[in-house]
């Protein structure tokens, strides 16, 4: 498989063909075309395919690397669960969803019952976090929901895609063994 570096690197090239794709594909709504590759950025660099390892991306998370421990239990890597540029993207979608819910009903049920002293439970927290969300979702634009879907799944199309390259590559070239034997 590439390296990190190199994953970055071609998520760093994406950069301005993401722009520019979008820029056509939305015709010249420049706000679309930031949401579409910032999303994709995002996606190369922290919520791509490879949080189902020890990777950067999920070194990337910094403190909050821990919420992906389940989702590296969970899926295997390079499963179509993780690795798929849809089905993957819209698992950690989910995923990040739940665990978002989780963290955040958690760090209020600690707040209120603890810090102010009011009588709550965490279950009431999390059904408050999850209107919030859901309302947030019935309230925004759907066209900025779909561009920022779009780049993160182009995210995971371009690690997926490296990552088969490099595969294919490896196995026509024999990966690389015995090729110093050969040369004396």
């Amino acid at each position: 498989m590439p390296n990190a570096d190199t994953h970055d690197i071609i998520t760093y090239v994406l950069v301005p063909f993401t722009y520019l794709g979008a820029e056509m594909y939305w015709g010249g709504d420049h706000l679309m075309s930031v949401i579409a590759t910032a999303a994709m950025l995002f996606a190369g660099l922290m919520f791509g395919p490879d949080l189902d390892l020890m990777s950067r991306p999920y070194k990337r998370w910094g403190p909050l690397r821990f919420i992906w421990k389940p989702y590296q239990v969970a899926l295997p890597h390079r499963s179509a669960l993780s690795h798929g540029p849809v089905l993957g993207t819209v698992l950690r979608i989910m995923y990040f969803a739940l665990m978002f819910a989780v963290v955040a009903a958690t760090l209020l049920y600690l707040r209120h019952a603890y810090l102010r002293g009011m009588q709550t439970t965490w279950t009431a927290e999390f059904n408050l976090v999850k209107s919030d969300m859901f309302s947030f979702y019935d309230q925004a634009d759907k066209n900025y929901l779909w561009a920022g879907f779009l780049g993160l799944c182009l995210g995971a199309l371009s690690h997926t895609a490296a990552d088969l390259a490099w595969s294919a590559v490896k196995s026509i070239g024999g990966g690389g063994k015995g090729r110093s034997r050969r040369r004396r």
